[in-house]
């Protein structure tokens, strides 16, 4: 069983609507013994810069792992960076700052568009789209110093609203680079589980992307709610276990300390 969440989000981020312990007390109640509150920063491609106040972030989590330590449960400090590999000097700096135990690198924005909307595919073909997504996830894994690469499955989410669930064949060769690119540089891949139980579905094609990620060396996988509200925590955990353990992956639990 999975019983760690490395990727969630509380009110330090602008779109998180609860507190780090209120993270906490809903992770305890699920039977969690490890999770990491991974708060955003981003830059947007206005030019604007968004990120947690960092002392305070600091401040409240590590009174959260005194009070819940006690209880049984591992917190975590952590980031989300958004498009990193466009601001590496940045997120350098910002490395060097904080120590933080889980660094996740994602792909919010792909050439100025959202890619949580749909006119992200406006005038292109599907296949054009997934493929500059991959091609920009390798990118990340090549250049930013995280541990995770975040949700490689978010770019189907409003591609199958437009278009149906993706020929995964059709891009085989750029989702292959990316994943060599993941293992090449010691990231680990994440599974985004939010709309796993979405119809129609696109669990195929992530099952068949998680198994050319284990053709291409890769061995574990961070299944990850990647939640904004504290009910949103290990959302259709069992679900993504299952896509995991039927690619020939293992679930990445945290830090390497962790054993499986």
């Amino acid at each position: 069983m999975i019983l760690t969440d490395l990727h969630m989000h509380s009110t330090h981020s602008l779109d998180g609507n609860h507190t780090i312990a209120e993270l906490c007390e809903q992770a305890l109640a699920l039977g969690l013994t490890h999770i990491a509150v991974t708060d955003h920063v981003e830059w947007l491609p206005d030019g604007a810069h968004q990120r947690p106040d960092f002392e305070r972030y600091f401040a409240e989590l590590q009174n959260c792992q005194q009070r819940y330590a006690a209880r049984g449960l591992t917190l975590w400090s952590g980031v989300e960076l958004g498009n990193p590999h466009q601001h590496l000097a940045e997120v350098e700096d910002l490395l060097a700052r904080y120590s933080f135990d889980m660094v996740i690198g994602s792909l919010h924005w792909l050439q100025g568009r959202n890619i949580h909307y749909v006119d992200c595919f406006d005038g292109r073909q599907p296949e054009d789209v997934y493929t500059l997504y991959f091609e920009e996830l390798a990118h990340i894994a090549a250049s930013v110093n995280c541990k995770i690469i975040a949700h490689f499955d978010r770019i189907f989410w409003p591609g199958t609203v437009r278009f149906g669930p993706p020929a995964i064949e059709r891009i085989e060769q750029p989702v292959r680079k990316a994943m060599r690119a993941v293992v090449q540089h010691g990231r680990i891949l994440e599974l985004n589980t939010r709309f796993l139980t979405y119809v129609p579905g696109w669990n195929p094609a992530l099952e068949t992307v998680l198994r050319w990620y284990r053709e291409e060396g890769g061995q574990f996988v961070a299944v990850n709610s990647d939640a904004h509200r504290a009910s949103e925590i290990g959302r259709n955990r069992e679900i993504g276990e299952a896509l995991v353990e039927r690619a020939g992956c293992l679930p990445y639990l945290g830090k390497e300390k962790v054993k499986a």
